[in-house]
This record gives structure tokens, C-alpha cells and sequence, in this order.
């Protein structure tokens, strides 16, 4: 057997490919801007190879992940794992299209200023996109208000880690009920001629 079959790109890597790539991103994204004055091009060539080493091992632990789990097996079991598993070509095209809107507006953000009406006028789509990070986030706030307790930074960077590896899960979920809309809606279309 090949030992670079399983490296292969397949359906059923999506899944846990976004959630390994989105948390590790998000760690590069903060490192770029950590130091990074207002105004001023954040995107240096360091921070664009920890982008690509972050995908490349995001995409390695996918492979891992998706060989050790049956996926057939799972697949067939459930249909929720068969909608996580084996995206539709139109759930992994709206997929696509969502991936390369965040990752725009996420690399204008390091080579440019975002002006502020474009910022307000997209933050309730960042806000459906992030949801799972704003509700573990805030709940993380609450429970630590509520005992008087700071928690400590590895436990936040814990919870904002596991937060958006069920972001990217979220993201894969929004790509396939929209792509379920848009197959209704050409449904429903086709039906009234």
C-alpha cells in the first residue's frame, strides 16, 4: 500500500481539519497583531510560515484523527455523522466560499485598516460565525464572576482553544444548512416553473 494514500485529500478530513486548523490559526492571527501598532501592516514573512506549518500539522492530526476512527462505520450509524463526514460538493462549495471570505477579511486585517462602517456592518456575520467562542468565552466570564475567581491563563487558553475547535465544527454545520437551504430553495424553484 502506498503510504501517501492517506494523505490524500477526502471528504471526511474537513471535519477535523477544521477543527485543528481554526484554533491554531487563531493562535498565528494573535501572535501577528500581539506587537503589532494600530495602522501598520501586521503580516510579516515569520507569521505566514506559521500559518503554513499550522495547516500543514492541522491538516497531519486530521489524517491521524480520521484513520483511527472508522468513518464508514460512523458514517452509516448516524446521519449526523454522514452530513460531518461526507459533505455534499454544494456543502463543501458554500464550505469554500466561507473559508475564503473569513480568511480575506482576516488577512486584510493584518496588511491594511478596516474601515469602521465595514467593521460594524460585518460584525453580526462574525458574530454567527464565533458564536461558539462568544458563548464558552462569556460563559467562562459568568462562572468566574460568579466565584469571584479569575481563572488562570491556561485554563482560558484552554477554553478559548476548545471554543474554537467547536467553531470550526459550527462553520462546517453553517456551510451545510445553508447548502441544504440553497438545494430547497433550487427545489422549490425548479417546482413552480
Amino acid at each position: 500500500m502506498d503510504p501517501f494514500a492517506s494523505l490524500r485529500p477526502r471528504r471526511s478530513l474537513a471535519l477535523p481539519l477544521l477543527a485543528f486548523a481554526v484554533p491554531t490559526l487563531y493562535f498565528v492571527y494573535r501572535d501577528a497583531t500581539g506587537g503589532c501598532p494600530s495602522g501598520r501592516p501586521c503580516l510579516g514573512v515569520a507569521h505566514a510560515g506559521y500559518a503554513v506549518a499550522a495547516l500543514a500539522g492541522s491538516y497531519l492530526l486530521a489524517v491521524v484523527v480520521t484513520s483511527l476512527a472508522d468513518v464508514p462505520a460512523l458514517a452509516a450509524r448516524h446521519p449526523y455523522a454522514r452530513l460531518a463526514l461526507r459533505p455534499t460538493d454544494r456543502t463543501l462549495t458554500v464550505l469554500a466560499v466561507l473559508v475564503v471570505a473569513i480568511a480575506s477579511y482576516v488577512l486584510a486585517t493584518l496588511v491594511a485598516t478596516i474601515p469602521p462602517w465595514l467593521d460594524r456592518a460585518l460584525a453580526p456575520l462574525g458574530l454567527v460565525v464565533g458564536l461558539p467562542l462568544v458563548v464558552a468565552y462569556g460563559g467562562l466570564t459568568v462562572v468566574g464572576s460568579a466565584v469571584s475567581v479569575e481563572p488562570s491563563l491556561a485554563v482560558q487558553t484552554a477554553v478559548v482553544a476548545a471554543s474554537l475547535a467547536a467553531t470550526g465544527v459550527w462553520l462546517l454545520g453553517l456551510a451545510t444548512g445553508i447548502a441544504g437551504l440553497l438545494a430547497s430553495g433550487g427545489a422549490l424553484a425548479g417546482a413552480s416553473r
